[in-house]
């Protein structure tokens, strides 16, 4: 499923959707385009639902949380994201690439997440910023998709 997100972000503008702020997700041209990119239905089902749950109406609705304020993760948040992912995180609110009130979101779908590594995180970090229309640095972008690259610092 991640390999077809990397996909999307990569190929957007081919895919028909320079014009849009999102892609549409069920338009079956876009579909079309993944199948004949070697990707299977199931795949694509799976990051269809995974991309519409960045748009969740829950996820509007959550008051912006103060400069000051401290995040508490819950055990089992902890647990799934794990150290790396969290200092990952902590690391670029700190650089000012993650604002607050997107770490929230990052949070939710990392949690929707299988077996989740630094390197799943990194991607769902990149898709959270590009589905909220954020100005992504082209150094961030390189960080994000390098697996080679260690927490960001």
């Amino acid at each position: 499923m991640l390999d077809i997100l990397v996909y999307l972000f990569e190929h957007f503008e081919e895919l028909g959707n320079s014009e849009q702020q999102t892609i549409q997700l069920d338009a079956a041209p876009l579909s079309e385009s993944l199948i004949e990119a070697g990707f299977e239905r199931e795949e694509i089902d799976e990051a269809f639902g995974w991309l519409a749950g960045l748009s969740g109406e829950r996820h509007r609705s959550v008051a912006s949380p103060s400069a000051d304020a401290i995040r508490i993760y819950t055990d089992r948040e902890y647990e799934h994201l794990g150290t790396d992912c969290l200092n990952y995180l902590w690391a670029l609110e700190q650089q000012n690439a993650v604002p607050a009130d997107l770490r929230e979101l990052i949070i939710d779908r990392a949690m929707a997440m299988d077996d989740l590594s630094l390197e799943h995180f990194k991607i769902i970090v990149l898709m959270v910023l590009w589905s909220r229309n954020q100005a992504i640095d082209c150094l961030l972008v390189e960080t994000l998709l390098d697996a080679d690259n260690p927490v960001y610092n």
